[in-house]
């Protein structure tokens, strides 16, 4: 199996002289192309709620190359603590599309890209929900939880929460808790987390995806 072979201390003894070798470990992290998403919604549960934002960066080699940013116009009127938690009323999303035609420009827009997201196991499921139920459509991306990274890398933190990653290596952004102030704010904590993979050896989102999976 390539995943035992590439920890093998012959194989990486190996790859220090031929470094050819390297391929055998797939594309490293550091090179890759992502859209880093979030989404603000009406809840939590993505068949009993809606989705009210969705902002996302494409970078390629840790570089910005393209953005997406929406509100969407949900089918209900959006609970006043989600207001208050996001800033998103009704006034906002009354201009807007709804899901269906922000979610076929979103699908073009992440391509087959990896999505990274700040806890992949709430944001995706949203995203998947919803364009399957309004096009029909699956999204099937492979993906990054910056979530469990981040326990992985930094298991002494307090928590995992985004603002607290962003303590931790001194990042502000603004607009907390609007899809791309957190995007922002996960973009940043992405290269940080880059640096500390490349410390471990972890170079590659296979490596990497053995070890999360753990956790």
């Amino acid at each position: 199996m390539i995943a035992d072979l590439i920890r093998d201390d012959q194989f990486i003894e190996l790859e220090k002289e031929y470094k050819f070798l390297a391929r055998a470990r797939g594309e490293q992290l550091a090179n890759g192309e992502y859209v880093i998403v979030d989404v603000e919604t009406t809840g939590l549960e993505p068949a009993q709620s809606e989705l009210t934002e969705i902002g996302a960066l494409k970078i390629k080699a840790g570089e910005i190359k393209d953005i997406f940013s929406s509100l969407i116009r949900p089918k209900n009127p959006i609970p006043p603590e989600i207001t208050r938690l996001t800033g998103i009323d009704d006034a906002m999303v009354k201009d807007f599309p709804g899901a269906g035609p922000i979610l076929e420009k979103f699908s073009l827009f992440a391509g087959p890209n990896i999505i990274i997201a700040h806890n992949t196991d709430f944001d995706v499921p949203f995203l998947k929900h919803h364009l399957k139920q309004t096009s029909g459509r699956e999204l099937n991306n492979e993906t990054i939880c910056t979530l469990k990274t981040s326990r992985l890398l930094l298991p002494n933190l307090p928590n995992h929460k985004l603002h607290t990653i962003a303590q931790h290596f001194g990042l502000t952004a603004q607009n907390r808790h609007r899809a791309m102030g957190d995007v922002e704010l996960t973009f940043q904590i992405w290269l940080k987390f880059i640096d500390l993979l490349k410390d471990k050896g972890i170079m590659t989102k296979r490596e990497l995806d053995a070890l999360t999976s753990q956790l």
